[in-house]
């Protein structure tokens, strides 16, 4: 294997294809940047070129868009509250925290770092484990892929730690809102009460730029001043640097997050993004820290979607299922090439894919080159007069919006969404729910009707499978175990309490 890559590294360093790695890097780096767009929609948009082009420079212009879009999606995210790309929301609760305290540039050395390490760990699971991990994708049936998804949404009950109701509260209302359009299975319309435009579901995009960039930007304009509280910028983007090699064991959780979540068809890079996020609360000693600026509240959701991406391809080149949209659109490109997708692309096409493998690598390196190198001037944003910059931006969130799908009920959605946003932060309801439940309710509904049709209607499928039965198990745990911590702990201390102590004879 080693002479493959080498070789491949070889071909991906030829002109033609060092050149188209470059400027697609470059253009996913800023389409990523622009909330709305993001890197799939830049994909779809230049999918036909890569008709005219060889097989190797049209895979990597399409890969190389998707990782910088990707990356530059936690830019926006962290300047302004408003996530470029939907796998960078979770970045924005520490992110936009710390450029609220001036500390904007930190925040995308942090990005910027974790981003590229996770996309080089998560390149080289690809390259060394593609075929062995494929196994373990492969035991991954509908059971399994709804077990999982009620495992994401315990996870953010049990992460809002004094506010579980609120969580498990708002996770219902994402999968409610999931519920709203054409049933995936059945091919019927619910929930729309005869309104035919409801039919098309409601899309993640108008639910992020609402409950992110407008809810935020109320609350910008009720505070006024700017972004960074302190009107000036500290801190540089070295610190930032340093200070994520300073958590080792988030960049680890993160990548093995990221990289579980790809293997798993369907999960996607936005699930591993929120789960990272909330896995890092979850284990860490002062949850309070989070939503206040924690750098592990950036390093981790950062390794993690950018490793996501990578792992991704795993069950797209290896067995032909696509994880994301993306990754589908890259299928896609390889089958018009005349590929097949399989054990033997790695053998009989051993030169296109090991270049394609070490395209990815010197991807991720320029991303992060471009990154460093655009930092300085994006980190002003922050210090622009909110009268100034709200406008812009409410603009720019809802333009961005309605390029998306080119719809105006995109944009209504978008303005009701900033509403719930708005509310719930005044109320301190975790807005994470609902997205999860909205990312993971269209996934965990095919997956059910799919099991309970393999089982004729049995619902022991989900418990006679031991995978699917573990992770039920883990689900039952999250939720009720650290009420019985808490209630076994009560009981110790109050039998220590009503022990009855010598009590010294007063004379």
């Amino acid at each position: 294997m080693l002479q493959y890559f080498v070789h491949g590294f070889a071909t991906a360093l030829q002109w033609d294809n060092l050149s188209v790695i470059a400027l697609s890097t470059f253009f996913g780096l800023w389409i990523g940047v622009i909330p709305g767009l993001g890197p799939i929609m830049a994909m779809a948009l230049l999918f036909p070129l890569t008709f005219t082009m060889e097989p190797l420079p049209g895979l990597l212009m399409l890969a190389s868009i998707h990782v910088a879009g990707t990356y530059s999606g936690s830019i926006s995210a962290i300047m302004i509250n408003v996530p470029g790309d939907p796998a960078s929301a979770a970045t924005t609760f520490d992110g936009y925290a710390m450029a609220r305290q001036g500390k904007v540039r930190v925040a995308l050395g942090l990005s910027v770092m974790s981003s590229l390490i996770g996309a080089l760990a998560g390149s080289m699971a690809l390259i060394v484990a593609a075929q062995p991990l494929v196994g373990i994708a492969l035991k991954f049936g509908p059971a399994e892929n709804f077990a999982l998804a009620m495992l994401g949404l315990c996870v953010v009950a049990a992460a809002s730690r004094g506010s579980t109701i609120k969580g498990l509260m708002m996770g219902c209302l994402g999968l409610a809102i999931g519920f709203i359009g054409t049933d995936e299975v059945l091919g019927y319309p619910r929930f729309t009460f005869g309104i035919v435009d409801l039919e098309a579901k409601i899309g993640i995009v108008p639910v992020l730029i609402g409950l992110f960039a407008i809810a935020e930007l109320m609350q910008l304009m009720l505070r006024g001043g700017t972004i960074a509280d302190a009107g000036g910028l500290s801190g540089s983007l070295s610190d930032g640097i340093r200070e994520t090699f300073r958590h080792p064991m988030s960049l680890v959780r993160g990548i093995l997050v990221g990289t579980f979540c790809g293997l798993v068809p369907g999960a996607g890079a936005v699930t591993a993004n929120l789960l990272a996020y909330i896995v890092e609360k979850r284990v860490a000693r002062d949850p309070s820290r989070f939503g206040q600026g924690a750098p592990e509240g950036i390093i981790a959701p950062e390794a993690s979607n950018n490793a996501c991406i990578h792992a991704g391809l795993i069950p797209t080149l290896a067995l032909g299922l696509p994880h994301s949209a993306g990754t589908a659109l890259v299928l896609v490109a390889v089958t018009v090439h005349g590929l097949r997708p399989g054990p033997m692309l790695f053998t009989g096409s051993s030169e296109l894919v090991y270049g394609f493998f070490a395209g990815l690598l010197i991807g991720a390196v320029m991303f992060a080159a471009f990154g460093i190198l655009l930092t300085r001037w994006f980190a002003v944003i922050t210090i622009v007069p909110t009268k100034m910059l709200a406008p812009a931006l409410l603009v720019v969130g809802l333009v961005g919006t309605y390029a998306f799908s080119h719809s105006y009920l995109d944009v209504i959605y978008a303005v009701i969404f900033g509403l719930i946003g708005f509310a719930a932060q005044r109320f301190s309801f975790p807005v994470i729910g609902l997205v999860m439940g909205l990312v993971l309710g269209g996934m965990a509904e095919t997956a059910f009707h799919q099991a309970l049709e393999i089982s004729d209607g049995s619902y022991l499928i989900f418990f006679e499978r031991p995978l699917s039965a573990s992770i039920f198990a883990l689900c039952a745990l999250m939720l009720v175990g650290p009420r019985l911590w808490t209630l076994v702990g009560g009981n110790r201390r109050a039998r220590q309490l009503s022990v009855p102590r010598d009590i010294p004879e007063v004379r």
